[in-house]
């Protein structure tokens, strides 16, 4: 049972679904699509994602970076970390929303506000609610992609301490207290085969 205030995890299928409903009515689609796959392909929060400039994702040669650290004081704890941008449809995403932008900087915004500006993390993870309600995911939460991401690769028998790694959580404990979620119908296909 997920508890009070912790967000709900979505899955690829559910991805699917927002990417779609975002290509078929965002005012800026391949914003949108990008910015919600950073979420959900590469783990970051939202705050993170916010604060992302050209720079920080940009080889010298304008090609997308395939991992790059997270400057300190965007992340949660001010430690930085490493984020990886290898996911094939995040890459083709951020590569199609980089071709959609009119002029590109490193100290600007990846992702930018109507006003033409940085998103505040507030004002973003209003946008993600939105996303995800017109979509038809109500109780979903900007935080819900990085869910999704740790859920998904608990999925795929990834361990537990990559998990985390990815995540960039300090501790196991919040990794496997808050990200890894016990699902019921794998619980029973496991079982069913020893």
């Amino acid at each position: 049972m997920r508890k009070e205030g912790i967000a709900k995890p979505l899955t690829t299928e559910m991805a699917d679904q927002i990417i779609d409903n975002i290509q078929a009515f965002s005012a800026y689609p391949e914003r949108d699509t990008a910015m919600f796959l950073v979420s959900f392909r590469a783990g970051l929060r939202v705050g993170e994602i916010a604060s992302l400039v050209w720079g920080d994702i940009l080889q010298k040669d304008g090609k997308i970076k395939e991992t790059f650290s997270l400057r300190k004081d965007t992340t949660k704890g001010k430690k930085g970390g490493l984020a990886f941008l290898t996911h094939p449809e995040l890459r083709l995403a951020l590569e199609t929303h980089k071709q959609s932008v009119k002029s590109i900087s490193s100290k600007a915004p990846v992702f930018l506000s109507r006003k033409q500006g940085h998103f505040s993390s507030i004002s973003m993870s209003r946008l993600f609610k939105n996303i995800y309600a017109r979509a038809g995911f109500e109780g979903y939460s900007s935080h819900s992609g990085r869910k999704g991401l740790g859920k998904a690769l608990n999925e795929a028998n990834v361990n537990i301490y990559n998990i985390q790694k990815v995540l960039r959580h300090s501790s196991i404990t919040t990794t496997v207290n808050h990200y890894i979620s016990v699902d019921e119908d794998l619980l029973a296909k496991m079982v069913s085969r020893v």
